[in-house]
């Protein structure tokens, strides 16, 4: 009875590794399709205030009717002069971009389309370095997981 016990931690120790190493895992695919929907967004918001002009509110509005953006957080934020990156992104590349947002309204179309050139390939190479961070972690992590956990349950006993 207790070796089945004992086999019993020690599966469920492998499967704890197993989940924690998938976790970190999907935290760098939000990550990068947070990155993806970003690049979208501001390409969108560029070319609609290049040949449209429309004022800003009704941007948002639209950017949240297209449903186009579910990582992005739209539903919840007021105006795009406020928008917040998810707690998944570090603050470090945040922080690069919120001049960006801080300038949304109090600069001219022209000035936010010539400031969207220098954001938008930053938001792609941004992506890239995730995209192939979460390449190695999802087959990294995982195995790596179960191997912690199993080691760890058969130290224990």
């Amino acid at each position: 009875m207790t070796v089945m016990l004992k086999l019993l931690g020690v599966c469920l120790m492998g499967v704890a590794g197993f989940a924690l190493g998938f976790e970190k895992a999907r935290v760098l695919w939000l990550r990068q399709t947070f990155w993806r929907e970003l690049g979208r967004m501001l390409a969108q918001i560029r070319d609609e205030i290049q040949f449209r002009a429309l004022p800003m509110p009704q941007l948002l509005c639209q950017l949240r009717d297209l449903g186009q953006y579910p990582h992005l957080g739209l539903e919840s934020c007021q105006s795009l002069d406020c928008f917040a990156f998810p707690d998944y992104i570090p603050a470090g590349e945040a922080a690069l971009f919120q001049p960006l947002f801080r300038c949304i309204g109090q600069v001219t179309s022209q000035e936010l389309c010539e400031q969207m050139e220098y954001y938008l390939p930053l938001c792609q190479r941004s992506q890239e370095q995730v995209q192939q961070a979460y390449q190695a972690a999802s087959r990294f992590y995982p195995r790596f997981g179960v191997c912690a956990g199993l080691l760890a349950a058969l130290l224990l006993f």
